[in-house]
């Protein structure tokens, strides 16, 4: 009896064993529940009141103009997990085609982590693309990353490549990538700031909006598996059944791994404003859509679209500034005739308590980039907090190098010298235009003093000669 309960006890803990296995196929990336639980913090009796979030990296970017409306620690260096597959799903529709079939390789389908999120693809198995990009999006399914990876660039390594590329392209400042699904790798990192901008041009695809806003998607048996695959999605903020459901949420990506922690990429529409919200570094996980919903209404709130500088004109103490900053950079002079110019064409997010009357215009040459002809930004906001920054860009500006400098000499020193030298040579070249114009206004005064002078002697002349001709007519 003893033996055959040991039997039975070995079969329950096998058959819970592989339960468990089969469960983590479909599980959601998550982390175990701490005792810690630090809270996204809300002010609904100070509405103006920005929210304390939780994750240790966020940014909040308007996903039309790619306007910055909070950050903080943004450009940090940080491990993405599963948002990562935005990037490999922005290149997917970018490269390849919906009605293609992807053969799963041996490599796509043992090279991931066992524990890790997948759908149980198996090699040699033909799975349609569409349908590859829900696994993906929806429940983050690794293999199936790797398998559309492999399908597009013919390797892992290509397509990381290819991931790489288009960072910089968009960009992005603190990326490297080094595969498709976002699974750990200290050579595998971006920011708050790069996710956002990769996500901002994957919203401009209608399919990445479609497949990310879908709850739930059927894949059909394949030539491996006799059964149905059913994916239901891991982002709550779009599930209406979820305690985080958020109304104006129209998509996102979730991800997680022990050195991650939580991190999320979502996108809200309310209005005719649409935002991405970035939050990495978020323990527990829960926070990242807590974070999410409390900066989304704030931001919804608190902004609206004007134009306060739709008639800025830049004075001369700008292009002064300016001018001064190129000398110093081209370690010349101008000599030419600058001017400055912004677009200042579009609307941009503005706070509610803030008009075209009381919003503060800062123009500052920090930024000179020479291939742009940029010589700085203008910054809009209200004195406390900066709304927007503006490239400001210039033209007419004529190199003119300064003279032989000695070593250690002060550069600002020379510049200002030349411009010295310059002003005294425009400022003598001034006097003696007012000369000439003062000598031709003499001369032209004599001259009609002249000409009276000559009209009425001419008169008088006429007048003698008219009456001596009478008297003369008298006497005969």
């Amino acid at each position: 009896m003893k033996k055959h309960f040991k039997y039975l006890i070995s079969f329950l803990m096998i058959f819970l064993i592989l339960l468990s296995g089969n469960l983590n196929s479909f599980a959601e990336e998550t982390e175990e529940v701490t005792t810690e639980y630090p809270k996204t913090t809300e002010y609904p009796d100070e509405p103006g009141r920005m929210p304390d979030t939780v994750g240790e990296a966020c940014i909040v970017m308007d996903a039309t103009t790619g306007q910055i409306l909070y950050e903080r620690n943004a450009y940090q260096q940080m491990y993405p997990a599963s948002i990562t597959k935005i990037m490999t799903s922005l290149l997917a529709i970018e490269n390849g085609n919906m009605n293609d079939t992807i053969i799963m390789s041996d490599t796509a389908v043992w090279g991931i982590e066992r524990g890790s999120s997948h759908i149980a693809l198996d090699v040699g198995e033909e799975i349609n693309f569409e349908d590859a990009l829900y696994a993906v999006l929806l429940v983050s399914a690794n293999e199936a990353a790797w398998g559309v990876a492999e399908h597009i660039a013919g390797s892992l390594e290509n397509f990381c490549d290819m991931m790489n590329q288009k960072a910089a392209d968009l960009g992005c400042v603190s990326t490297h990538f080094v595969n498709a699904n976002g699974l750990h790798d200290d050579n595998h990192y971006t920011c708050a700031y790069d996710m956002a901008l990769i996500t901002k041009e994957a919203l401009k695809y209608d399919k990445f909006r479609e497949i990310t806003s879908t709850t739930y998607h059927m894949i059909p048996p394949t030539n491996k598996n006799e059964e149905q695959r059913d994916l239901w999605q891991d982002n709550k903020l779009i599930k209406e059944t979820s305690d985080f459901y958020y109304e104006y949420a129209e998509g996102g990506k979730t991800g997680f791994t022990d050195q991650a922690r939580g991190t999320l990429v979502a996108w809200a529409k309310k209005g005719d404003v649409e935002l991405i919200f970035v939050t990495m570094g978020n323990s527990p996980t829960s926070t990242s859509y807590t974070d999410a919903k409390a900066m989304f209404e704030y931001c919804f709130n608190n902004y609206y679209y004007a134009n306060p500088i739709a008639d800025y004109k830049f004075s001369d103490e700008d292009v002064a500034a300016a001018e001064l900053a190129l000398n110093k950079y081209f370690e010349g002079t101008n000599d030419g005739k600058l001017t400055l110019s912004v677009d200042n064409e579009s609307d941009f997010l503005i706070k509610n308590s803030v008009t075209n009357e009381n919003v503060v215009i800062t123009f500052d040459t920090e930024t000179i980039n020479e291939e742009e002809k940029r010589v700085g930004t203008l910054s809009v906001g209200d004195g406390t907090e900066t709304f927007i920054k503006l490239p400001v860009y210039y033209d007419g500006y004529k190199y003119k190098p300064l003279p032989a400098t000695e070593a250690g000499e002060d550069i600002e020193e020379v510049i200002n010298t030349e411009n010295a030298k310059k002003k005294s040579s425009s400022h003598k070249f001034g006097n003696i235009l007012m000369i000439a114009a003062i000598v031709l206004v003499v001369a032209l005064i004599v001259i009609l003093v002249l000409r009276v002078r000559y009209v009425r002697q001419q008169r008088a002349l006429r007048r003698r000669i008219s009456a001596e001709r009478r008297i003369r007519g008298r006497r005969r």
